[in-house]
């Protein structure tokens, strides 16, 4: 072999083999990188015949197959896969002992229902360079991880309504049938406007009830509430089993729906007793509706479940026998936990490609906020983590959040995934909790991770307080050339350590949320079922001279409004929350159109005399041409299977 003959061979190996750098949009994608499997196997039999092998060689990857239809006795290979992810999991550990290239598990088309957690620990963490990939062999979306049981057996009971029957002790609070997400019984019944979709009208609406509390008092009553409700009102249901209400506090605000269980009914007096406080009070004018008694169920689309026999009862919205229609029921709230022992014992240089993770449940009625994350669920949740890649996945139905970052997560990278329909938020990354025992400060850090070309919709299904991405008590992330649409509050929050929002400018022990970036976002349709707020929000962020601050640049903004319900201030493009505690941010090159209320809003005068702007569309001299169309939104190599179109973005909004 001549000089030259070598050196294009070890160039060819260099290219194929090295693994690209974490984190970068244009490295190898990891569904790519067994493609080049026979080059590789020529290349070396080439090498060998020449008695040149580099060092690259020993770097051959570990290869896993695992089927549907496979044996978790058989071999692993490709002729002779196993079946189960667990099994997989058992076999790739042992290889992580000693890594002398990446660990590949291949999954073949198809369902593969998980009756528990998939949980990975520091022993599935890749080591000496190579990580461990868990990957859809025949490309995005093929292989599904379902965190479901379907439902056979099914026996017709009434008025079309079908009943079955569940194993002791089962409980769930969502349901799906042919994977769309179904609701419990409700009153009055759900009307869907696909101009809305994520709003959970009609509502009733009180018309008197619990005195409404000032702002500043808004949370600190705990007597238990009431509503009056009006004369048209005629409840289906008042004797009370297990009946929850849904319900909007302080008269007509509209920006946080309670979830409480309801004490008693009084027909006559058309009064309705919860068991707990609702926030801010009732009044007259606060929405809801009522939910989860076996009585409210008259539509297509609702079930409810009799815990005491044991029963589900479902209105099928499909024709056909249910057996027919892919009903499932959620045994899984976390589907997949990333969960190092410590900040110093990372989960490290792990990777799902092209998966779809689907069908969780809700969980029982608990905060909604991301501080809460660590008794929430996600289909991904991730806590102690480092060089975790999650690319080219379709996240879908989702019982509470898509994918959260809990407490100490370093250098993570989302890219190229789909994450629609959620129960709650899209994308979460939390870091709002105070030092452990022994420490003055939060030595957990949420840094340097990175969404990237990833599509949120459909984002708050289930809980009205929800947001596309969750941003909260952590500094130098990144989040760009996203889509964010059909949010049922916000496409983003940002909140930091500020203190409480009517006391004075003190900072806390809390993490601060600075140097986080928004870049070429495209936002649409979001603040659907809610008031007074904003599609970009801040609040409890930056006091004056505090230092945190954060950019919004390249982003355009349209049609954010609400159902016609709602008759809180309107839904805002953007808007600087809690007075004097959101200063200092940085808005470049941002477009907002169409917004039902204004365009900028700030509370207080303060928080917007001392935002930085460059190229808004709410000021004087804005000009398109500064606009960055051609890269706002998704790129060109947002997978093919989601979009079905080469290149999504270069849009220009409409006026």
């Amino acid at each position: 072999m001549n000089p030259k003959e070598k050196t294009n061979i070890m160039n060819s190996v260099e290219r194929v083999h090295t693994a690209p750098k974490l984190g970068q949009p244009d490295r190898v994608p990891v569904l790519e990188l067994l493609k080049v499997s026979n080059l590789l196997t020529l290349t070396f039999l080439l090498l060998a015949a020449f008695g040149v092998m580099p060092d690259a060689c020993c770097g051959a990857e570990h290869l896993l197959f695992v089927s549907p239809s496979g044996d978790d006795h058989a071999a692993a290979t490709q002729q002779m896969p196993f079946r189960t992810l667990h099994r997989a999991q058992e076999a790739a550990r042992a290889l992580c002992k000693d890594m002398r290239g990446d660990v590949v598990i291949n999954l073949a088309p198809g369902d593969y229902r998980l009756g528990r957690t998939l949980a990975f620990t520091e022993a599935d963490s890749g080591r000496n360079g190579f990580r461990v990939i868990y990957r859809s062999a025949a490309g995005p979306g093929k292989a599904r991880l379902l965190g479901s049981v379907p439902l056979k057996g099914w026996k017709l009971w009434r008025d079309g309504i079908w009943k079955i029957e569940l194993p002791p002790k089962t409980v769930f609070h969502t349901l799906y049938e042919n994977s769309q997400r179904v609701h419990k019984a409700r009153f009055p019944d759900l009307e869907y406007d696909p101009e809305f979709p994520t709003a959970l009208g009609r509502y009733l609406v009180t018309v008197g009830g619990t005195p409404i509390q000032p702002a500043k008092q808004f949370s600190k009553t705990k007597e238990p509430s009431w509503l009056i409700y009006g004369p048209e009102d005629n409840l289906l249901v008042t004797n009370v089993t297990k009946m929850r209400i849904h319900i909007y506090g302080g008269g007509k605000c509209d920006w946080v729906r309670g979830v409480l269980p309801v004490a008693v009914i009084d027909p006559v007096a058309r009064r309705l007793d919860i068991k707990g406080s609702v926030p801010g009070g009732v009044g007259a004018g606060a929405r809801f509706f009522l939910e989860d008694e076996l009585g409210f169920l008259n539509a297509p689309g609702e079930f409810f479940v009799d815990e005491t026999t044991h029963t589900l009862y479902y209105m099928p919205m499909g024709k056909g026998h249910p057996d027919t229609l892919g009903i499932s029921y959620p045994v899984l709230s976390r589907m997949i936990q990333i969960q190092g022992k410590s900040r110093e014992r990372c989960v490290e240089h792990l990777a799902l490609a092209g998966l779809a993770l689907e069908e969780t449940d809700d969980s029982p009625p608990q905060a909604l906020w991301a501080d809460a994350g660590h008794r929430d669920s996600a289909l991904v949740w991730m806590n102690n983590t480092a060089h975790i890649e999650i690319r080219d996945c379709h996240l879908k139905n989702s019982g509470r959040s898509g994918i959260m970052m809990i407490g100490h997560n370093m250098e993570n990278l989302v890219t190229g995934c789909w994450i629609e329909h959620t129960g709650l938020n899209g994308v979460s990354l939390c870091n709002r909790f105070l030092p452990a025992a022994g420490e003055k400060t939060n030595n957990d850090r949420c840094e340097g991770n990175r969404i990237h070309n990833t599509h949120l919709n459909h984002i708050g299904e289930l809980h009205c307080y929800a947001e596309c991405v969750t941003v909260f008590n952590v500094s130098s992330n990144e989040v760009d050339h996203c889509e964010l649409d059909n949010s049922v509050r916000y496409a983003i929050t940002v909140r930091g350590n500020t203190g409480a929002q009517y006391g004075p400018p003190v900072t806390t022990r809390f993490p601060p949320a600075k140097g986080n970036r928004f870049h070429h976002i495209r936002v649409s349709r979001c603040g659907q079922d809610s008031g007074d707020m904003g599609a970009l929000h801040t609040a409890g962020l930056n006091n004056p001279g505090g230092g945190s601050v954060n950019t919004f640049e390249q982003i355009v903004v349209t049609d954010t409004r609400a159902i016609a319900s709602m008759k809180d201030r309107p839904p805002d493009g953007v808007f600087l929350d809690w007075p004097k505690m959101s200063i200092d941010q940085v808005f470049r090159n941002v477009q907002i159109l169409r917004s039902q209320g204004q365009q900028f809003r700030s509370n207080g005068p303060d928080n917007e005399a001392s935002t930085v702007t460059e190229n808004v569309s709410w000021k004087l001299g804005f000009r398109e041409d500064r606009m960055d169309y051609e890269n706002i939104g998704l790129t060109a190599e947002f997978p093919l299977e989601y979009s079905g179109r080469k290149n999504i973005s270069g849009r220009k909004p409409t006026p």
